[in-house]
């Protein structure tokens, strides 16, 4: 992409070359056929030029009207050779504002744009003083986007868009320009919106993974919980049934073993005598 600086120079001046406009030699000399003053002596030798002279003079003063048109063209020419050169001047002194006003205009897109803008081009024309002047110039601007990364698209354009309008006065192409830039900013602003909102969708769905994850957690927790208290409670039932049979068992094996003990303590002990019986027996 280019900015430039506008249409070219076309100035209405003829660029006539300025030597060509430089002041006649005949300004400063005496004009032909101005009269000669005669010699102080009317005996001195009159030389061969003098003679022609007297005699142009002479051919002068029988036709005036001659003289007349001689010096008449003689104005002319000097009316049109100071017009010439006032023409040339003009036309140097816009080349010269011209110049100045190209090389400044795109001096001021290069400047803004740093890295993204080439060195400025010019086109040149060629003065009546022979000199080169710029009419035009252009700066070569990169408006590529920067591939997946629409902010650091926004500040490119940003800056494509300043560079564009640095000049006093834009360009109708720097115009044009700055508008694509805008318009660039405006879609990276909302693929960096939209960039954002989809970050954030997804940071909301991974607090709501976490969240679930965390109750699923919970939920197992609180399973496994229950399962070893209805576990414990089993086993105290089955202790507590294990522990009365025990119980039971000890005291069936003590009550027959006081059985036994009675039973071996009849057997081994004699039979009580009544009292008065053995007396009975005697008498």
């Amino acid at each position: 992409m280019q900015i430039s600086s506008g249409v070219s120079f076309a100035p209405s001046i003829s660029a006539t070359n300025l030597a060509a406009a430089a002041p006649p030699n005949s300004l400063g000399t005496p004009e032909a056929g101005t009269p000669v003053s005669p010699p102080n002596s009317a005996n001195q030798p009159v030389s061969p030029s003098t003679q022609l002279d007297r005699a142009q003079s002479g051919a002068a003063s029988a036709n005036p009207d001659i003289k007349s048109d001689n010096k008449a063209d003689q104005t002319s020419d000097k009316s049109v050779e100071s017009e010439q050169l006032e023409q040339d001047v003009e036309l140097i002194r816009a080349l010269q504002s011209r110049d100045t006003e190209v090389r400044n205009h795109e001096r001021a897109h290069q400047a803004v744009g740093g890295e993204l803008a080439s060195a400025p081009t010019y086109s040149f024309t060629r003065g009546p003083d022979g000199q080169r002047y710029a009419v035009s110039g252009e700066v070569k601007i990169d408006v590529a986007e920067v591939p997946g990364d629409p902010a650091a698209t926004y500040e490119k354009m940003a800056r494509v868009r300043r560079a564009a309008l640095a000049p006093a006065e834009p360009s109708t192409q720097d115009r044009q320009v700055a508008a694509m830039a805008a318009q660039k900013m405006t879609e990276a602003q909302a693929e960096l919106a939209q960039q954002q909102r989809d970050e954030l969708q997804a940071e909301a769905d991974l607090r709501s993974q976490k969240r679930d994850d965390m109750k699923t957690e919970i939920e197992a927790a609180r399973e496994a919980s229950e399962l070893a208290k209805t576990s414990e409670s089993e086993s105290d039932e089955d202790d507590n049934m294990a522990f009365v049979s025990v119980a039971e068992r000890f005291a069936e094996y003590n009550a027959r073993l006081r059985q036994i003990n009675e039973t071996l303590l009849r057997i081994s002990s004699p039979p009580m005598t009544p009292p008065g019986a053995l007396l009975d027996e005697e008498a």
